[in-house]
């Protein structure tokens, strides 16, 4: 799927400790008796050992199917429970004081993808369970006073009547495409019976609303024919128990006068609104796999826990995965209390996701307890909280534009759960700002401290100066002393090329002739500005790097020939050096920023647009079925629309057959995710691609804006660009995709789904034309500029719909060949918050001959079959039209595998955060022992100006490679799970 976890197929290392609470089972009941779960338990040995200085879990199961989860014994329950309290630190264990004699171990899901170094393994262990060890008590009601704290609404077209909200009274004509056409899609509280008043218990009704309709739940690990929009009018709801979303749900509110979803005092559950309940004697079973828990939104609300007793409460469980948000919803917490206090805003054990923004927190022990694979957080404020953000593990997360006010820690990322290794893999932060907050960060990294590279931070562009310590360690000791505004700093792993390094020119030709030859004149390299003294380095080499790795999986057992690639500049020298210091800030790109800081905008909800303005274009003639061609109704809606209308896909499944031109100037919107289609012989030669949707001309500056759609295809389409952008904004950042997803195979209607493409590891694998999926998933064109949030590029591992199909429950994986993910030619500007792209052949990102390029993160996984076939035998040959690899200089298949991210002749190139994960050698793990399943992951060739912050990568060899030239090695930056480094430059 799309972040593997662990893999995919396991719940990556974190699940809380589980107490039966008298309450909670009820709470679960209504969906018990609707829905019962098979039991697919199986059970083997398991164990702890410890390695280097390393715990981790001994957890591989024989095969990789997607959310098998097998339990463990009472045998090795109590053999874990030996362990237990060695789990806690000292900061954690006060927050289930007398708690941990009455725990019970929840079940270990066994990783389908084993890591070398798991070292945050109980990490979630630690704050957990305060949430689940309930009981019911009474308080009287905590007098709330909300202070209206969420972004204002957007007011850049006509304004709506009053009275109501477009979404919330648009005619329904949305239907299920591939599933029963009568199943009813939106669903408004009220009708259920919810009151909104206050006083009257609305859990039961609410539910109702949600569950109604035999949808995706207890005993359904996916499905996409069960979508449900529920929404909430403005009213004050009194819930006792949580809130379970569903599968493939969206909680949307009233922008206007928010909704208020409060706890009662007697509230049993582990939290408000619950995205993945644990099952009540499940030994730690959940409802979903939580790194497979796609497609959910919740928006627009007050979560309200002060009626509760100070020790008790959380807002929402969001344990999510890809194609999620949470965006615009305040949590009101009891404030003060001391070391009584325990409630929490979001509760976040674990998943793989994610995005996150305009959300603000009062009060509470932690505005927000987090723990993930990668995430990507804007626009968050935290207030009167004891500690703002509690970091409980990650591999990497970006914070961007936080603001932190009166809380007594700000970010504390120092967890160590065995009192030794750190859980927290990485942590950005950017644009914010501290008030009135003693201490900012507190840290666990040091000299000493174990894994290499955990805990790496970085700082951009932070004001320090409402805090009197900035990055504090775990004895309280000053590491960076507060009082001043930070441009850059840095801790962990940094490559930055020596003073006077020469840059690059542009890529040469495949046959350069000498005169060809990169430029060799030297520039400046960056303001030296900043404001802070850099510190002295940590003990470290300071040499040269070593000669890159020889890995024990690879076929042959060597490496690859390494060879200058084009540019016949060598790549600039560079030293590593493991430490805490202040960095010279990179030069970004004017184009890219607003009033100092990079440029950012909020997803817009049209809630000042009256309805008469949507055009809903099932009612102009599309059918949306699934079945009919809709290519000539849509370009006819597209032609027709004024600039102050807005284009509504009703749900339903768009076929296109041929190129759709999308004009300069347009809004999009559309009702849960509707289908745009491809399929055709329009699509079907590789050689000869072209687009999908044709978003612009060349040339052409405008304002587009698109949400909530997803682009996939009706059988092979080798020859699909999905979407081509090559309109350029008129204001910045006017052309903008949100919650935009492209989806390739795995679904109802794709007819690349299991029955068909189910994958098959024990035989030499060739490419299946029947199983192709598109040439390229969208194409970002030279003259263009683009901004992306939480766009999910997902070519599909496994299977979300076809669960009856038989050998589904041994083995849902699919193979799906996908050309390539993402290209990015633009010159600039191009924004991209929490993006991911997945599993295509040749590359998941590139961008080449661009500039003004900024990332913050992005989340890759090399597909899952390779090298069974190797890329260059995926369907898709190296097309130099589009600047693809072409692995001319491989010997070894573990070298011929899906780049990550490829930055050619390119400059002005910025990422702040990139988790880029190698899981599989044809579906084997074993190669995760040595972390060598593939050889290269980053490929920088003749580019100037190139910042990765907080690079991630899993079990490649080689981190980054520059000009054909191994220049940062994996096992050098050994972290929890991943190998990371702070920072590298480039040159």
């Amino acid at each position: 799927m799309a972040s593997l976890h662990c893999p995919r197929s396991t719940s990556c290392h974190h699940e809380p400790l589980l107490h039966d609470v008298q309450g909670q089972e009820n709470d679960h009941e209504r969906q018990d008796e609707e829905i019962s779960s098979a039991d697919n338990d199986k059970k083997s040995d398991d164990g702890l050992e410890k390695q280097d200085n390393h715990i981790y879990p001994r957890w591989l199961a024989s095969h990789s199917r997607e959310g098998d989860h097998e339990k463990i014994t009472p045998e090795e329950q109590d053999h874990h429970c030996d362990h237990i309290s060695s789990f806690y630190s000292a900061d954690t264990k006060r927050i289930l004081p007398c708690y941990l004699d009455s725990v019970r171990l929840p079940e270990v899901k066994r990783h389908h993808r084993r890591s070398r170094r798991e070292t945050f393994v109980m990490a979630v262990l630690s704050a957990a369970s305060l949430f689940l060890i309930l009981r019911i008590l009474l308080v009287t009601l905590w007098p709330a006073s909300l202070v209206d704290a969420v972004p204002k609404p957007q007011g850049d077209v006509p304004t709506a009547a009053a009275d109501g909200y477009w979404l919330a009274n648009i005619p329904r004509n949305g239907k299920v495409a591939y599933g029963d056409s009568s199943y009813k899609i939106f669903r408004n509280v009220k009708e259920y019976g919810a009151k909104g008043d206050g006083s009257t218990d609305d859990t039961a009704a609410i539910n109702r609303a949600i569950s109604e309709g035999t949808r995706c739940g207890l005993g359904c690990d996916s499905s996409t024919v069960k979508p449900a929009i529920v929404y909430f009018p403005s009213g004050t709801y009194m819930v006792s128990a949580p809130i379970i979303q569903y599968y493939y749900t969206q909680f949307i509110g009233d922008p206007h006068n928010l909704p208020v979803i409060k706890a009662t005092a007697n509230f049993v559950g582990i939290a408000v609104l619950d995205t993945d309940p644990y099952i009540p004697g499940g030994n730690g079973k959940q409802w979903y796999t939580n790194q497979n828990n796609f497609f959910r939104q919740i928006r627009n609300f007050v979560v309200d826990i002060t009626n509760q007793p100070l020790g008790l409460g959380a807002g929402i469980h969001w344990q999510v995965a890809q194609a999620t948000s949470l965006q615009n919803i305040r949590f009101e917490m009891r404030k003060g209390g001391g070391s009584e206090n325990k409630q929490q805003g979001i509760f976040m054990d674990n998943g793989s996701g994610g995005f996150m923004s305009d959300l603000v927190f009062n009060g509470g022990l932690f505005g927000a307890f987090l723990g993930n694979q990668q995430f990507t957080t804007r626009n968050l404020t935290f207030n009167d909280c004891q500690t703002a953000i509690f970091m409980n593990w990650n591999w990497l997360w970006t914070f961007k534009s936080v603001n932190i006010n009166n809380c007594g820690i700000g970010i504390d990322m120092a967890n160590r759960p065995d009192g030794n290794n750190q859980s927290v893999g990485s942590v950005l932060l950017l644009d914010s700002k501290f008030t009135a907050t003693p201490t900012a960060i507190k840290t666990a990294f040091s000299e000493n401290s174990i894994p290499n590279t955990g805990g790496t931070l970085v700082l951009d562009n932070v004001d320090f100066t409402g805090a009197q310590v900035a990055v504090a360690g775990l004895t309280g000791n000053t590491v960076l002393a507060g009082g001043a505004v930070v441009s850059s700093w840095a801790q962990g792993s940094i490559y930055r090329p020596s003073a006077g390094t020469q840059r690059m020119a542009k890529r040469l030709p495949q046959a350069p002739a000498a005169s060809e030859a990169c430029s060799a004149s030297a520039a400046p390299l960056v303001s030296s500005a900043t404001t802070v003294t850099p510190l002295s380095p940590l003990p470290s080499s300071g040499s040269a790097l070593p000669a890159p790795l020889s890995p024990t999986a690879f076929a042959n057992g060597t490496q690859s020939n390494v060879t200058a690639q084009a540019c016949s500049q060598p790549p600039s020298p560079k030293a590593r050096i493991r430490g805490q210091q202040g960095l010279t800030a990179p030069s970004k790109a004017t184009s890219l920023l607003a009033n100092g800081k990079v440029f950012e905008r909020s997803k817009p909800q049209y809630e000042n647009v009256p309805i008469s303005s949507f055009i809903s274009v099932k009612s102009k003639g599309a059918k949306g079925d699934g079945v009919t061609d809709d290519t000539a109704a849509i370009q006819k809606i597209l032609n027709s629309v004024t600039t102050d209308q807005i284009v509504y896909f009703d749900h339903g499944a768009y076929v296109i057959s041929d190129t759709v031109n999308v004009p300069k100037n347009i809004k999009i919107t559309g009702e849960i995710w509707p289908l745009i289609v491809a399929s055709g012989p329009a699509f079907s030669d590789k050689n000869n691609p072209r687009p999908v949707f044709r978003v612009g001309a060349p040339g052409d500056r405008g304002a587009v804006e698109m949400t909530d759609l997803i682009f996939q295809t009706r059988g092979p389409a080798p020859g699909a660009i999905m979407m081509e952008w090559n309109v350029a904004d008129a204001s910045q950042g006017s052309c903008a995709l949100w919650d935009v997803h492209f989806r390739i195979g795995g679904t109802a209607g794709t007819q690349l789904q299991i029955d068909r493409c189910q994958k098959n590891e024990n035989v030499t694998t060739t490419f299946k034309p029947e199983c192709a999926g598109a040439f390229m998933l969208m194409h970002i064109t030279q003259q263009a500029t683009a901004y992306l949030e939480n766009t999910w590029f997902w070519v599909a591992d496994h299977e979300l719909d076809l669960s009856s199909w038989p050998g589904y429950a041994i083995n849902n994986q699919i193979n799906i060949y996908n050309g390539r993910g993402i290209l990015v030619e633009s010159k600039g500007p191009v924004w991209m918050y929490g993006t991911s792209s997945e599993h295509s052949q040749l590359y998941n990102y590139q961008i080449a001959n661009a500039q003004d390029i900024w990332m913050g993160s992005i989340q890759t996984e090399t597909a899952y079959m390779q090298a069974n076939p190797n890329a260059l035998n995926g369907g898709f040959p190296p097309n130099q039209a589009y600047s693809d690899p072409d692995f001319a200089t491989c010997t070894t298949d573990s070298c011929r595998k899906t780049w990550g991210l490829r930055v050619l002749d390119s400059k002005d190139v910025y990422m702040y955060g990139g988790g880029l994960y190698s899981f599989f050698e044809n579906y084997n793990q074993v190669c995760l022992d040595t972390e060598s399943c593939q050889e290269n992951m980053v490929d920088i060739q003749c580019s100037d100006n190139v910042w990765l912050f907080g690079l991630s990568t899993k079990a490649s060899v080689n981190m980054v490679t520059v000009n054909g030239q191994s220049q940062a090695i994996g096992l050098e930056n050994d972290n929890g799970f991943c190998q990371t480094v702070a920072l590298f430059q480039e040159p």
